[in-house]
């Protein structure tokens, strides 16, 4: 209670709150349509778990004596505001409660649970007990529920006092006011008959209030493997998130050719992002924090091209904000080629391939026949950084079986931002027509084996293909540094790194989930990376962290173990 007999009310307000649980929601679910809308919530809301943050609730007064006071605390008993009997207080005198919207995001109506007692007053003179939007001023385009001394019931709860739900109205804006104060005659006081040690006395239990928000988001620099020709395995797709204001990204959806590969909350901002309800007949998404999502990030996101077929597709990635606004950002044409292999036993290379545009003869056909190890790889390998070398044997043959020895062998790397196929190994065949080629450790790459004088060429046609998809090492170390803060530091492991150089994410586990911890960042032109996290929520606490790479057309997604800390 807000002066005394704290222990019975305490009861009845428990009692009284799961007693109106339901008629809340049903009043306060019919309030408002789905897009550009959102709910901040406050203290302790239905389903009545955990009291949620008080952020954008600020309190003033004015013309108060000895004993009144106010409250933005969250607890069992409320938030609260009253005019004590312990001295007299004049007319015009008032504690306050107030809610500001924060930037970006108008009051559009809501509902929230109070109490409300005015049972003081004295000659000319009343206690009231009021809410008010959106400005504090006794009239009818502000006074959303009122209760004053001497002026009758506000309720069947008791004599000036209304206890439960109140629906507030939609299309004000505004502030939110909920008032304990002295009204009457200027020049007059509140000092008797005050009940329960006050003239006058307001509690906020919880508010859901509805907020309006209409920006548009937006997306910038969209870039990745998956929007370069050819897509392949797991390819990479980044780009810049933005809102103007308003409670910020919430959602990215990924489609391709109509059918979703990725729909999520790219980054929950340490939790803050992740609702803590729903309003059940609309689906307006229900925040603890005045500002729960981020309004700008950079979104790296891995997309899986293995199961499209090869060619043409339609991209598109449609951007949402916590007010469900949403908007399509990209749509464009996708190409993907995931063949892993060519011809596995007979292939030849053009005539006149590598001989100056088919001057001389052609070359001969040959078969072209892989051990058997070879040839599993040539089904397509994945390999760490650190195993990438590949070594691929076989032998060469005529059309009639024969070994044809003292044939050049060329094996051709080719990779994501080389003009051309490189020149990985070369050899001869023996005398038996066999071959041995081993290519040094590299990212994920088409390599190509081909024979013949014209095989150094970047045009040269023919030969065996093999997809190798390359995991990058990745390294993390954790450290507490103190006043909460954590540094992570350590190293991914792969050349070329790329460009742009790649992106690195730190992890932590809630649950069963891992949760982004801070910004992306990127790694130095030796892989290296460093990121300084202010933990201080979490001090005390040991957590398991881990670093990841988002995959590109370099290399597949990269985890590094997982390392725990204690925050201190």
């Amino acid at each position: 209670m807000l002066v005394t007999r704290r222990r019975t009310n305490t009861r009845t307000i428990a009692l009284a709150l799961t007693a109106v649980l339901s008629l809340a929601i049903a009043l306060f679910g019919a309030s408002s349509a789905i897009a550009g809308s959102w709910i901040r919530t406050t203290c302790l809301a239905p389903p009545y778990v955990v009291f949620q943050p008080n952020e954008g609730w600020s309190s003033f007064s004015a013309g108060t004596g000895y004993g009144s006071n106010n409250s933005i605390d969250c607890s069992i008993e409320g938030m609260k505001a009253y005019l004590s009997t312990a001295a007299a207080v004049p007319v015009g005198g008032y504690q306050a409660l107030v809610y500001t919207p924060p930037p970006g995001s108008t009051l559009n109506g809501g509902e929230m649970f109070v109490d409300l007692l005015a049972d003081g007053g004295g000659v000319n003179a009343s206690g009231v007990a009021a809410v008010y939007t959106p400005a504090f001023a006794h009239d009818g385009s502000n006074v959303v529920m009122q209760c004053a001394w001497g002026l009758g019931p506000c309720s069947v709860y008791g004599t000036n006092r209304y206890f439960g739900s109140i629906t507030l109205p939609t299309g004000r804006g505004g502030n939110l006011y909920v008032v304990a104060s002295c009204g009457g005659t200027p020049g007059h006081v509140c000092n008797a008959h005050g009940s329960e040690g006050m003239w006058a006395g307001v509690r906020v239990f919880y508010a859901n209030l509805l907020l309006a928000s209409t920006n548009t988001p937006t997306g910038s620099d969209f870039r990745g493997s998956l929007l370069q020709p050819g897509a392949h395995g797991t390819a990479s797709l980044s780009f810049n998130a933005a809102v103007v204001s308003g409670p910020g990204i919430y959602n990215v959806t990924v489609t391709i050719d109509g059918k979703a590969v990725y729909n999520a909350n790219p980054n929950t901002n340490a939790g803050k992002c992740v609702p803590v309800g729903t309003d059940p007949p609309t689906g307006t998404l229900m925040f603890g924090y005045q500002q729960p999502c981020l309004r700008s990030q950079t979104v790296d996101l891995t997309i899986s091209t293995r199961a499209l077929r090869d060619g043409e597709h339609e991209l598109k990635i449609v951007l949402g904000d916590a007010a469900q606004n949403m908007q399509t950002i990209l749509r464009q044409t996708i190409t993907t080629d995931n063949r892993t292999t060519t011809s596995s036993t007979l292939t030849s290379n053009a005539p006149g391939a590598g001989r100056g545009g088919g001057e001389g003869p052609p070359e001969p056909i040959y078969a072209l026949v892989l051990d058997k190890g070879s040839q599993a790889l040539s089904r397509g390998v994945r390999r760490s950084w650190r195993r990438s070398s590949l070594t691929l044997s076989g032998a060469l043959r005529n059309s009639t079986g024969t070994p044809v020895p003292g044939v050049a062998m060329t094996l051709l790397g080719e990779y994501a931002g080389q003009t051309a196929r490189a020149v990985l190994a070369h050899t001869t065949t023996d005398a038996g027509g066999r071959w041995v080629l081993t290519a040094p450790r590299g990212p994920s790459r088409r390599l190509t084996v081909v024979y013949g004088a014209g095989a150094q060429s970047a045009s040269a046609l023919g030969g065996v293909t093999i997809r190798e998809i390359v995991t990058p090492g990745l390294s993390l170390t954790v450290r507490a540094i103190g006043k909460g803060q954590l540094r992570f530091t350590g190293r991914l492991s792969i050349k070329p790194l790329g460009t742009p150089r790649p992106l690195v994410i730190i992890k932590a586990r809630r649950g069963r989930t891992w949760q982004s911890v801070g910004q992306p960042v990127r790694v130095d032109g030796s892989g290296a990376f460093r990121l300084v996290y202010d933990a201080a929520d979490y001090v005390g606490g040991s957590y398991a962290f881990r670093a990841t790479a988002p995959g590109t057309s370099l290399f597949d997604t990269g985890i590094s173990p997982v390392r725990r800390q204690v925050v201190r």
